[in-house]
C-alpha cells in the first residue's frame, strides 16, 4: 500500500453539497427519525445523527447539507433520499470534499502532495462541527451562485458585441423581453438569498464557536467571492440596463416611424384635395 493510501485511510470525509434553494427540514427529520436515527431541529439547520454509526449530518435550510464521518456511497444515497424535500432543486448540484481528523490545534489546510483540504479539529464535539459546516455549506451556496450567474453572463455575452458591431441587437422584441425576464429573475434570486452568506444568528448565541466558523470562511476565501459575486451582479444589471435601452428604442423608433406615415398620409390627403379643388 503507497504512503499516500495509508495517509488517507487513517483521515475522514467531509462532503458538502448544495442541491436546492431550499429544504423542508421537518420533511427530512421525520424521515431520518422513521429510519431510526436522531435528529435536532432548529430554526435554520438539522443536525442528524445514529448511535449505530459514527458521523454527522447537518441540513441547513438554503438548500445546503454537510456530512461529517460517512462515506462516498452514504452521501450518494442522501442525494437520492432528499429529492422529495427540495422543493426547487438546482442542476447543476455544487459539491465539494475535504477529509478531516482530530488534533490538538484548530486548522484548515491544504495538503500539497495529497492535493486535498484537510480540516484538523482541536474537539469531537458536534457542536465544533456545526460551526465549521456554516462556512463549509455557505462556501457550496456561493459555489451555485457563482455558477447560475456565470452561465446567464455567458448567455448574454454576445449582446454587447452585436451592439458594438452592428449599433443593435438582433433578438426579436418577444426575444429580449424573455432575456429580460431571465437576467432579472437570476438577480432577483440571488440577491433575496444572499442574505444566507452573512453571519449566522447562531453565532450571536454562541460566540465561542464563531472561531472555528471564521477559520473555515478565511480559508475558503468567502469575503472576497462575495464581494466578486456582487461585482457580476452588477454586471447582470448592465446587461439588464443595455436590452431595456434597446426595447426604449425600438419603441421610439416605431413611434417616428408612425408619425412619419401619418405625415406623410396626411400631405397625400391634402395634396388630393388640392388637385380636386
Amino acid at each position: 500500500m503507497s504512503s499516500n493510501s495509508k495517509a488517507l485511510r487513517s483521515l475522514l470525509r467531509c462532503d458538502s453539497f448544495c442541491t436546492a434553494s431550499s429544504y423542508d427540514l421537518l420533511g427530512i427529520a421525520s424521515f431520518f427519525k422513521k429510519k431510526g436515527y436522531f435528529t435536532h431541529l432548529s430554526k435554520d439547520y438539522l443536525h442528524v445523527t445514529n448511535s449505530k454509526r459514527q458521523g454527522d449530518i447537518f441540513f441547513f435550510n438554503y438548500g445546503c447539507f454537510v456530512c461529517w464521518g460517512f462515506k462516498k456511497s452514504f452521501s450518494d444515497r442522501l442525494l437520492d433520499n432528499i429529492k422529495e424535500f427540495s422543493p426547487h432543486p438546482i442542476t447543476p448540484i455544487e459539491t465539494d470534499h475535504f477529509y478531516y481528523r482530530y488534533g490538538e490545534a484548530l486548522a484548515f489546510d491544504t495538503h500539497d502532495r495529497l492535493r486535498i483540504d484537510i480540516i484538523t479539529l482541536d474537539s469531537e464535539d458536534s457542536q465544533v462541527k456545526l460551526a465549521m459546516s456554516y462556512g463549509i455549506s455557505q462556501s457550496s451556496k456561493l459555489g451555485a451562485f457563482e455558477e447560475t450567474i456565470k452561465a446567464e453572463i455567458a448567455k448574454n455575452t454576445v449582446l454587447p458585441e452585436e451592439i458594438a458591431t452592428n449599433g443593435t441587437i438582433s433578438l426579436s422584441r418577444r426575444s429580449i423581453f424573455k432575456r429580460i425576464g431571465e437576467i432579472f429573475i437570476v438577480r432577483s434570486s440571488i440577491n433575496i438569498n444572499i442574505e444566507y452568506l452573512d453571519v449566522p444568528e447562531f453565532f450571536w448565541r454562541n460566540p465561542n464557536l464563531e472561531p472555528y466558523y471564521i477559520v473555515a470562511k478565511k480559508f475558503l476565501d468567502i469575503s472576497s467571492r462575495v464581494m466578486a459575486l456582487n461585482q457580476k451582479l452588477d454586471v447582470l444589471q448592465e446587461l439588464l440596463d443595455i436590452l431595456n435601452s434597446q426595447v426604449q428604442h425600438r419603441h421610439s423608433s416605431l413611434l417616428e416611424t408612425i408619425i412619419i406615415l401619418l405625415i406623410m398620409f396626411e400631405i397625400i390627403i391634402s395634396l388630393f384635395q388640392f388637385h380636386v379643388m
